[in-house]
């Protein structure tokens, strides 16, 4: 009788034991959970574009002088996102904003088309190719590219224009 008591015993210990739950985590188990509820984050800014808005030639610029539109078009109306005076100042608008960038003589190489100037907020450079020459002006196509400093928002457009007196 002992013998069925122990036996019961045993029986019944196991009947109660075998039907607990038990999880058993792996390491595999957690590190799995881990990449799912913690998903990499990659540390991107995303810096939005610099506007520039065209313009007419400001009043400072009399004589000689480089200005320059986004196209044909935008030059034959006189839309212009660049301005300058030969030498003196370069300007562009800005957030509703003229511009004044200042220049010194020999900014400009006609002979390749290359600008870079500028100040303490905004840099400029443009680059292309002679495209035509008249008795005193010389007409350019290419690239400007305008990066704000401080933000690094930049603006890079192609460019239809002229130099000349």
């Amino acid at each position: 009788m002992k013998l069925f008591k122990t036996l019961g015993f045993v029986i019944v210990f196991f009947a109660i034991t075998g039907c607990t739950k038990k999880e058993n985590v792996t390491e595999t188990d957690f590190t799995d959970s881990l990449s799912i509820e913690n998903p990499v984050v990659e540390d991107s800014i995303i810096v939005p574009e610099l506007s520039l808005q065209t313009f007419g030639f400001p009043e400072e610029v009399e004589g000689c002088s480089c200005y320059f539109a986004e196209n044909k078009t935008d030059f034959e109306k006189e839309n212009f996102l660049y301005v300058d005076d030969y030498g003196n100042s370069a300007y562009i608008k800005v957030d509703g904003k003229l511009i004044k960038i200042p220049m010194e003589e020999g900014d400009f190489d006609p002979s390749n088309f290359n600008k870079n100037i500028e100040n303490e907020d905004y840099s400029i450079s443009m680059s292309g190719r002679k495209t035509d020459e008249g008795d005193e002006t010389m007409q350019f196509e290419g690239v400007m590219t305008v990066k704000e400093k401080k933000t690094g928002r930049e603006f890079t457009s192609s460019v239809f224009g002229e130099c000349g007196c």
